[in-house]
């Protein structure tokens, strides 16, 4: 199932997620995740790699947590003068909203979880080279790895042209582009066909 393309349901997950993002955006705390994953998605559709949006999301859930713990340490903080009626500066707001802003941390890291990356894990070999929400694949042209090219095409070669093509898989060989099994497969293919 990983090389099938997203159904709708999953596509509305990640789509959800997205929205539910941009409140978080808005009060600039939500801005240093959001930019976790869409450098992690950049870069898998750049590399064709899912492993970077496995450790965007990794950073995602990291600076999450910590966002969590300093809303948790300031309501701890802030709980202890609850009690203290003499106390002239009850912190009785700072405790609301650090467990509020505890709480927003809490769904985020459950909404990655479920409306993110699983629904992309599940389709990840189809994700890295089409896209989230691609429905067809790339053409057949676009997509051919490089091992699978033939560079050394099938007419008929001129000597002084087989030569040269035989110095060039030579510079390439020479530089590390290319290894010694592929420069002897490509000397066979030009010496047949000279």
């Amino acid at each position: 199932m990983t090389n099938q393309p997203l159904n709708s349901s999953d596509q509305s997950k990640i789509l959800i997620f997205g929205l539910l993002m941009l409140p978080s955006l808005g009060f600039l705390v939500g801005v240093i995740p959001a930019l976790f994953l869409v450098f992690g998605i950049f870069m898998m559709k750049k590399n064709e790699d899912f492993s970077h949006v496995a450790t965007a999301v990794r950073n995602f859930r990291g600076y999450v947590s910590l966002i969590l713990i300093a809303c948790l340490i300031v309501a701890a903080y802030s709980a202890t003068t609850l009690n203290e009626e003499d106390y002239w500066d009850r912190q009785d707001e700072e405790l609301y909203f650090s467990l509020a802003f505890a709480g927003t941390c809490i769904a985020y890291l459950i909404f990655v979880k479920f409306l993110f990356i699983n629904p992309l894990d599940r389709h990840s070999e189809w994700v890295e080279i089409n896209g989230i929400f691609s429905r067809k694949p790339k053409s057949p042209t676009e997509s051919v790895a490089l091992g699978e090219v033939d560079i050394i095409k099938g007419e008929k070669l001129k000597q002084y042209s087989v030569a040269d093509e035989l110095i060039k898989w030579a510079k390439l060989k020479e530089d590390g582009h290319i290894s010694e099994g592929e420069f002897n497969e490509a000397r066979k293919k030009l010496l047949k066909r000279a």
